[in-house]
C-alpha cells in the first residue's frame, strides 16, 4: 500500500484526467449492458445547459467552480470528520459515493452508479494523498471534457 501511495504522489495531478475520462464511459457502458433498466433517462438534462458556445463556456466555469473546487473540498472536508469521529475514511468514502452518485439522479440511475464510482476514486485520491488538488483537477477536467464533449458533438 505504501509503494502505491507513493507511486500515486509521484504521478501527480496527472493521473487523474485520464484515468476518470476512461473509467466513466467504461462504467456507464457496463451497468447498461448488465442492467439495462437503470437507463431511464434518454437524454442528460444538463446537456441543454451547453447549447451554445456562450452557454457551455459560462456552464464549464460553473462546473469548475462548484463541481471541481466546491464539491472536492467539501469531500475531504467530510472525509476528515468520517476518520475523526463518524466510522473511519472507510465509512466515509461509501457514504460520500452513495450520496455523490444519488446527487446526480436527475442524469438516470446509470449514471448514478457512475458518478458514485468517481466520486470514490476522487475521495480514494484525496485520502492517499491528503490534498484536494488532484481531485479538484481531476472533477474540474472531467466536467469541463464532458460540456466540450456536448458542446462539439452534441450529444
Amino acid at each position: 500500500m505504501a509503494v502505491a501511495a507513493l507511486n500515486i504522489r509521484r504521478l501527480g495531478i496527472l493521473l487523474a484526467p485520464p484515468w476518470a475520462l476512461a473509467d466513466d464511459p467504461i462504467i456507464l457502458n457496463t451497468v447498461r449492458l448488465l442492467a439495462p433498466s437503470l437507463h431511464n433517462v434518454e437524454t442528460n438534462p444538463l446537456e441543454q445547459l451547453a447549447a451554445t458556445p456562450g452557454q457551455a463556456a459560462l456552464f464549464s466555469l460553473v462546473a469548475i467552480l462548484a463541481g471541481g473546487v466546491r464539491e472536492e473540498l467539501q469531500r475531504a472536508f467530510m472525509l476528515r470528520r468520517f476518520e475523526q469521529y463518524l466510522g473511519g475514511a472507510t465509512v466515509g468514502v461509501w457514504v460520500l459515493s452513495i450520496a455523490f452518485g444519488l446527487g446526480h439522479v436527475m442524469q438516470g440511475w446509470d449514471a448514478v452508479v457512475t458518478t458514485g464510482a468517481l466520486g470514490a476514486f476522487w475521495a480514494w485520491m484525496y485520502l492517499q494523498r491528503r490534498s484536494s488538488v488532484g481531485p479538484m483537477v481531476s472533477h474540474a477536467g472531467f466536467n469541463s471534457l464532458e460540456i466540450l464533449r456536448v458542446a462539439v458533438l452534441g450529444q
